[in-house]
């Protein structure tokens, strides 16, 4: 244990080395400057809709061969201040997969998704998106699937500043910046139900 975490009772502090060390378990954990931060167990409509947005990205990005993607891996930021985030989905493009390394991106992804909960601390939403402008998180989608109208917020880094490209509420038709010819809706994922219902165009041939 540190001197920073003994110093500061309830508070865990660790330096990089020591959080990568740990055991590797269910609960979803981050280094943010030194200190672990532990998120509550989502709810089962998160984890459906994140399964559903995983199962629709990673069929399209294998099928035209973009990349890789991921849900709740550590992506290291930076070594020296300690700064490890584990983003509730990443994909990491085909000519950036040397970041991935034993498990873990070391650097940003090239999208990073968080999909926010009611228990989701503000400093923390803010701490996270400013870190993913800072060290170069090209897109950044934030996803709030609360109530009847869920929104979907596309941030696109344009030089150093995330920039609100599109921000799609409701049933209305999100189509991303990052892959162009993907066109779905939120509300059938949130809903569980089959793929088809959430998807149109091309995107209905790969589910």
């Amino acid at each position: 244990m540190t001197a920073a975490a003994r110093t500061k009772p309830g508070r865990r502090f660790m330096t990089t080395a020591e959080y990568l060390a740990l055991p590797t378990d269910d609960t979803r954990t981050e280094l943010i400057y030194g200190e672990v931060v532990v998120s509550p167990s989502p709810a089962f409509e998160h984890q459906v809709l994140i399964y559903c947005l995983v199962d629709l990205l990673t069929r399209w990005t294998r099928h035209f061969k973009l990349g890789k993607v991921a849900f709740d891996v550590d992506m290291v930021l930076d070594v020296r201040k300690a700064l490890i985030f584990a983003p509730d989905i990443v994909f990491l493009a085909a000519a950036n997969e040397a970041r991935l390394r034993r498990g873990r991106i070391y650097g940003p992804a090239d999208l990073c998704v968080e999909v926010l909960s009611p228990s989701d601390r503000p400093s923390i939403q803010n701490r996270r998106f400013a870190d993913y402008e800072r060290y170069g998180v090209p897109w950044y989608w934030v996803v709030r699937p609360d109530g009847k109208t869920p929104i979907i917020e596309e941030n696109e880094l344009v030089d150093g500043k995330y920039r609100c490209r599109s921000e799609i509420s409701g049933d209305t038709w999100f189509e991303p910046g990052l892959f162009p010819g993907l066109v779905f809706r939120l509300p059938p994922m949130i809903a569980g139900q089959d793929l088809k219902a959430a998807v149109k165009g091309k995107a209905k041939k790969l589910v």
